[in-house]
């Protein structure tokens, strides 16, 4: 049977309301979607039948009077999808179901001389040879995070000249498969949206720092502005007038103090110059410095790895600020490498501990979210899912 494109609509709206709201009831649904109860009734019976949806029996808190509401949810091991994020230092591979159930994942150490070389060919031999490994399973689509935004272009916007010269397009003619891009942020946070349940927040942030930093923005269930370039390069914010020159050409930018790589570049200089510097007796060379070798310092108590940290975190809690009084949310998600350490967990949450005089002024509830290699990758098989049954 052939759907109409608003009988595609609806059922989408329907599909995404199970995801983020289920178990919930057809009313329930109906409420929620304003969709008339009958057409919710039609749908989800319909979907029930395919084997997306099943019945769960009857809500047992349910104090109404009459008959009890019948709940809904989503059938798992429905769909499968592959989720892949590029990163300069590896390329993760992810097998999950179509509730972001993991199966099987793998990750491909790289280098940037190898990327640079031979691109296209490494990120296509890679991804085939896990889908390979995922034979026992039929994929339906397979979603890529990718380092820079994407506007349907089968281009990489991005500063950084490593990724500029793949072809996504050319990737694509290598599959069988539909791919699907986005960048790696705004897959963290469809998959926070999509695979969270009981998400009760159509509106929330995602704050990703690590060697870049983005910000993406839930509103009403949509990445909000993934139209705009510079919508969510928070990175690119000037918190400083007095600091240095970062890459976009501005002074005193965010990532120029609490970016991966200028935390880096710093402490590289703190291990040449500085007398008291613990990092020589933990690398033998500069080389060998990267964000688990900052922390350790941190942790044995280096008071120049301290005043750095220290000084990001100020920076990073008054932008978190900043946030909470631009855009309307309930939660901004933290997800970063340096957000492991319980000290300086504890430290950003001391810099943005201040009460608001401003009677109307609410702050969100800021979470840190356990840091993983493979967040984004998970976070691409919603990338999947977002495109092939929920905006059909």
């Amino acid at each position: 049977m052939t759907l109409s494109k608003k009988q595609l609509q609806l059922r989408a709206k329907i599909l995404e309301t199970v995801y983020t709201l289920g178990p919930i009831s057809r009313i329930e649904i109906a409420t929620k979607t304003g969709i008339t109860p009958a057409t919710t009734s039609s749908i989800t019976n319909d979907l029930i039948k395919e084997n997306i949806l099943l019945e769960l029996g009857e809500d047992e808190h349910d104090t109404s009077v009459g008959r009890k509401k019948i709940l809904l949810d989503i059938q798992a091991k429905r769909f499968y999808y592959i989720g892949c994020e590029l990163s300069e230092k590896h390329f993760t591979f992810s097998l999950g179901d179509n509730l972001g159930n993991i199966l099987k994942e793998e990750k491909e150490i790289v280098t940037k001389q190898l990327i640079q070389e031979k691109g296209n060919q490494l990120i296509s031999q890679t991804l085939k040879q896990f889908l390979n490994n995922c034979s026992d399973y039929e994929i339906e689509a397979i979603g890529i995070a990718l380092p820079g935004r994407y506007l349907d272009d089968y281009k990489i916007t991005t500063n950084n000249p490593l990724w500029q010269h793949i072809d996504l397009e050319m990737i694509q003619s290598h599959f069988d498969k539909p791919l699907f891009f986005s960048n790696n942020v705004n897959c963290m946070a469809i998959g926070k949206h999509l695979f969270s349940r009981q998400q009760n927040d159509p509106n929330f942030a995602y704050f990703h720092f690590a060697r870049g930093m983005h910000c993406s923005y839930i509103y009403d269930g949509n990445i909000y502005g993934k139209g705009n370039l510079m919508i969510g390069e928070i990175g690119h914010t000037v918190v400083s007038s007095e600091g240095e020159e970062c890459s976009c050409g501005r002074k005193g930018c965010l990532q120029t103090f609490a970016g991966e790589s200028w935390l880096i570049k710093k402490s590289k200089i703190l291990y040449h110059q500085s007398p008291y510097s613990l990092l020589p007796s933990l690398v033998k060379n500069t080389d060998d410095i990267d964000i688990q070798v900052i922390l350790t310092a941190y942790q044995l108590g280096d008071i120049g790895i301290i005043t750095l940290i220290h000084q990001a975190l100020l920076y990073l809690s008054q932008t978190i600020l900043n946030i909470s009084m631009m855009i309307d949310s309930q939660k901004i998600y933290l997800h970063s490498p340096l957000l492991t350490n319980q000290h300086i967990i504890q430290k950003l949450y001391s810099e943005m501990n201040y009460k608001p005089k401003l009677l109307y002024n609410r702050l969100p509830e800021v979470i840190i979210e356990p840091y993983n290699d493979f967040t984004a990758a998970h976070s691409a098989i919603a990338l999947c899912l977002y495109h092939t049954i929920l905006h059909s």
